[in-house]
């Protein structure tokens, strides 16, 4: 990374013994309490930070700098702290012998995701149905730019139609066979990317199928952890040796391993240099709390407040951009640092487990492949808009809706 990504702040790797053994522990230590299998939607929730925000984050934090011991250890200690803590709050809902074929939504819910589909895509096609277009690579953030959110609805119908409709069908669709299901959601995937261009977005059908076939052979065995874990080990291993060789190979490392994993994992402890000496948000950046928390000095004046992505990009990096960082970097480090990092980990945990008990007698393999978006989002994206604009607080409603119940002739379950 210090060699061909330089300019986002990975440097010239920095290692003595000790260091490595503070790695050593600090990713065993969550490992071993880690959920030891698939049986509840909070594992995927877990593992998905594990490999995409935390490994990443102390493994980078620690061989950064010369002096990463002394500089980061009370906030990774933090992270150590918060990981164990949601892991063993995730372990303690306890789940029935159905953890894996347990009920399918009912007609009544999928009907409420084909209408919010159907309302997002009159919405949207009324605002942008002069710019759509597919986009290459030279063209994509032209289209961006483009496709960016006119207003807070038009925001919210593009992620919930993107990340929460369009999957749940789709999974729907797969698993249930159910054609029109499939076809619209397949549709919105490619709807919405001929917005917005994002590559997540046009990819997430894959993802998807892939997912609904895993999870339905091989069931919930921690094997499909193991085998994640090991494609990504020799992903990066692959990328290391042949990206100057190669430039599909350079090409998959840009997007793949350091948009997906390596920068996610930078963030935690490039917000912690940034706002550790400029001062700390303390939450004020948050929509509802900002009402009652003063904007710190530093920050008063910055016409681009609350979005501290931005605020980074410019003052880190020197650059107009959008440095998108996982609720760990922006909820908790930039808001308290290390405290603010066990907080935020603990409001996570709460959320996981309201998830889990909202979840129990579903079945989890339309649960973790429908849920696998807003598991990947959390790790990009502050933990307060993926509970509100990405449906955090909907699939909690939804899920308690659909289970405790439909009175009106919409309960029947889709035959499986």
């Amino acid at each position: 990374m210090s060699v061909d990504q330089a300019f986002w702040g990975f440097n010239k790797v920095s290692y003595d013994a000790l260091a490595i053994v503070f790695i050593f522990f600090l990713v065993v230590i969550p490992s071993v309490v880690l959920p030891l299998t698939l049986c509840r939607p909070s594992s995927i929730f877990l593992y998905s930070l594990m490999f995409f925000v935390y490994v990443p984050a102390v493994v980078i934090a620690v061989l950064n700098h010369d002096d990463s011991l002394v500089r980061y250890f009370w906030l990774l200690s933090g992270f150590c702290f918060g990981m164990v803590f949601c892991c063993v709050v995730s372990r303690s809902v306890r789940q029935g012998a159905d953890a894996l074929i347990g009920k399918a939504p009912s007609r009544g819910v999928v009907l409420i995701n084909i209408i919010g589909a159907l309302v997002c895509f009159i919405a949207l096609y009324s605002t942008y149905g002069d710019i759509l277009a597919f986009s290459g690579l030279s063209d994509i953030y032209s289209q961006r730019e483009k496709g960016a959110a006119t207003s807070l609805l038009i925001g919210y119908c593009q992620v919930y139609l993107a990340y929460v409709f369009a999957p749940v069908l789709f999974v729907c669709g797969v698993l249930y066979k159910r054609f029109f299901s499939l076809v619209l959601a397949v549709v919105a995937f490619i709807f919405v990317y001929m917005i917005t261009a994002e590559r997540t977005v046009i990819l997430l059908p894959f993802v998807l199928l892939v997912m609904c076939l895993v999870f339905r052979v091989r069931g919930g065995g921690i094997s499909n952890v193991y085998y994640l874990f090991l494609g990504g080990s020799f992903l990066i291993l692959l990328i290391s040796f042949l990206f100057k060789y190669s430039s599909v190979v350079n090409q998959l490392g840009v997007y793949i391993f350091t948009r997906t994993i390596a920068i996610p994992g930078l963030f935690v402890s490039q917000y912690y240099d940034l706002f550790s000496q400029q001062g700390y948000t303390y939450w004020s950046h948050v929509s509802v709390l900002g009402r009652l928390i003063d904007i710190p000095a530093a920050y008063v004046a910055d016409e681009k407040w609350p979005a501290l992505g931005k605020i980074l990009a410019e003052r880190v990096l020197g650059i107009q951009s959008q440095s998108n960082a996982n609720f760990v970097a922006t909820d908790g480090v930039a808001a308290a640092g290390a405290v603010g990092v066990v907080v935020i980990c603990m409001a996570y945990a709460v959320w996981l487990l309201v998830l889990d008990w909202a979840a129990r007698g579903w079945s989890k393999v339309f649960l973790f492949s429908a849920l696998f978006p807003l598991a990947f989002v959390s790790t990009n994206g502050s933990l307060f808009t993926m509970l509100t604009s990405f449906g955090g607080f909907y699939w909690i409603l939804m899920l308690l809706i659909d289970k405790y119940r439909f009175h009106f002739g919409l309960r029947k379950e889709l035959a499986a």
